[in-house]
């Protein structure tokens, strides 16, 4: 089974997300049998890298800075207590995630692509990090365990702004417009930070799904004759 996951650094609903998905894998029985490929999505495109006040953040949004604090505390709260992330708004760090998602995609050949999305995740939520600089993209690369000069050397080429690019044309081409997005063998789409249990449920289904169809595949197969022919069966 493949799931298929678009998200992006700076959501709280990801990272929320991301942890009810991996708590329902785990109590998953075929666990082994799954792959999860974090894919591209970019909340603000046009995302200018920068540092903000409290008070610069709140004129920009329309609210007093006490409105302000209100929020982020809630969120705050709420990443804690679902995800068990500490986030710190403390710093207000907008970065453009674009380099990020190509770094995860660099990462995904050496299989840590997965790994990379987390630590982004806690650099940018927890840590205030400005993960459109390359040397902090580098740094975080090398703690997953890339080389640092491969890092860097790719970070200042094209390498994977396709990549990035097509899946976010693929997103808009399933209709998915917020996130986290999940889908499930190209077929089921499941929008929204679901609870372990709901997750759970889906893997079951699709997964007692998938079995019978193989059944029938094998229930169908033919015995061999010569009706079938280069790995064609002809009626």
């Amino acid at each position: 089974m493949r799931i298929d996951v678009w998200s992006d650094f700076g959501c709280p609903f990801c990272v929320i997300g991301k942890r009810k998905l991996e708590n329902a894998l785990g109590m998953f029985t075929m666990r082994d049998k799954v792959e999860v490929v974090y894919r591209s999505f970019q909340l603000d495109p046009n995302a200018q890298n920068r540092s903000l006040s409290t008070e610069q953040l709140a004129r920009e949004k329309g609210m007093t800075v006490e409105q302000l604090k209100a929020k982020q505390a809630q969120v705050a709260h709420m990443i804690k207590k679902e995800a068990g992330l500490d986030v710190n708004y403390d710093q207000v760090t907008i970065a453009n995630t674009f380099d990020g998602h190509r770094l995860v995609h660099f990462a995904a050949k050496a299989g840590k692509g997965a790994e990379l999305t987390e630590r982004l995740i806690r650099a940018y939520l927890s840590q205030r990090m400005n993960i459109a600089d390359h040397n902090v993209l580098v740094s975080l690369g090398s703690e997953a365990g890339l080389n640092e000069q491969d890092v860097a050397e790719m970070l200042e080429s094209d390498a994977y702004k396709d990549s990035v690019k097509d899946d976010i044309a693929e997103a808009r081409k399933l209709n998915i417009s917020s996130v986290p997005t999940y889908v499930f063998n190209n077929k089921f789409l499941i929008s929204g930070a679901q609870s372990e249990e709901d997750f759970l449920n889906t893997l079951n289904s699709i997964w007692d799904e998938e079995k019978k169809f193989q059944k029938l595949e094998l229930k169908g197969e033919s015995k061999g004759d010569d009706s079938c022919t280069d790995g064609v069966c002809y009626v």
